[in-house]
């Protein structure tokens, strides 16, 4: 899910939401016969104490507290996560490479965490090399995620940098930049590309016709992945989750086919509307018709290739 998504949708409105860390262990194990591993390439961790995160200043923001990786152990205790993938969390801009060496302290601790898709001030462009070349000395990253600027020439200059480390491009955007987001696309073709959150659709609120029309152009660019992720936190608490998300995991997985398509959990964020357990509940009964050569390509493989881990 996208920070300004959050906010806007009463995340800084509702500070007697309880988050749903605290939510039993469900029984996944009827769902999970296939026995295949799971690598979450969206993963999130703060210690408001170490860095500053301007979006979380608010008290009443229900994550507005440290989140650190022996929650994520006990929100996931179960469940058969190989490996991780560090994304950037939203600190102060100038602290990037802070957030990176604290990632690599964490990383001591959980060898799970294979990579990271750090910050990066792409808008620099071509002046910012230098600056690209120390954070590639911290061989934990493996992309890099940066507010979308289209329309920003030195910002575009900035992406043309990131092949020359091998780095993979995370896009965090909403439905309506979906086009943007395609002629992007199609002018980056050797970029490797990831869509966060299927594009964070408004599922609860039925923006599925706009979606979809956005979505499909994608079909025929083999650069672009898509993070199957940030999905429960778009529904409606009111009515059944796998029913209003079914439509989208459907239609990612034909636009996308199966060797583009990443599972990511989206914690803590995706505390707002459920459990860890309960994501990967409502997953695995997504994705219960698929083969086991198409779990193993959506639930490890494709992450490996795009992230390389």
């Amino acid at each position: 899910m996208d920070r300004r998504t959050f906010m806007k949708k009463g995340g800084l409105a509702c500070g007697a939401l309880a988050l749903q860390d605290s939510a039993p262990f469900l029984d996944l194990q009827h769902l999970d016969k296939d026995k295949i591993p799971l690598i979450d390439t969206h993963l999130h961790l703060w210690d408001l104490g170490h860095l500053d995160y301007p979006w979380l200043k608010n008290p009443e923001n229900p994550l507005s507290r440290n989140f650190l990786i022996a929650d994520y152990h006990e929100a996931t205790a179960g469940l058969p996560i190989e490996k991780m993938v560090f994304v950037e969390c939203g600190r102060a801009p100038n602290q990037y490479l802070q957030e990176v060496d604290w990632v690599l302290g964490i990383q001591e601790k959980d060898k799970r965490i294979a990579g990271m898709v750090a910050y990066f001030p792409l808008e620099k462009g071509a002046s910012g090399l230098r600056e690209m070349e120390a954070l590639a000395e911290r061989k934990i990253v493996k992309g890099i995620r940066k507010a979308f600027m289209p329309n920003h020439k030195a910002f575009l200059e900035g992406v043309k940098l990131l092949s020359r480390f091998g780095w993979s491009y995370d896009l965090n955007i909403r439905t309506k930049d979906l086009p943007a987001a395609y002629e992007f696309a199609k002018a980056h073709p050797d970029q490797i590309i990831v869509l966060d959150h299927i594009a964070n659709p408004d599922i609860g609120n039925n923006e599925w016709q706009d979606w979809r029309k956005g979505i499909s152009a994608f079909s025929k660019l083999e650069n672009v992945s898509c993070k199957i992720s940030g999905m429960l936190t778009k529904t409606n608490p009111s009515e059944e989750s796998i029913d209003q998300m079914k439509p989208y995991f459907e239609t990612v997985l034909d636009v996308f086919g199966m060797d583009r398509v990443l599972f990511g959990g989206d914690w803590p964020v995706l505390l707002r509307a459920a459990s860890y357990q309960k994501w990967v509940h409502d997953f695995y009964e997504m994705a219960h018709a698929l083969t086991p050569n198409e779990k193993q390509k959506l639930y490890h493989h494709n992450a490996k290739q795009k992230y390389k881990l």
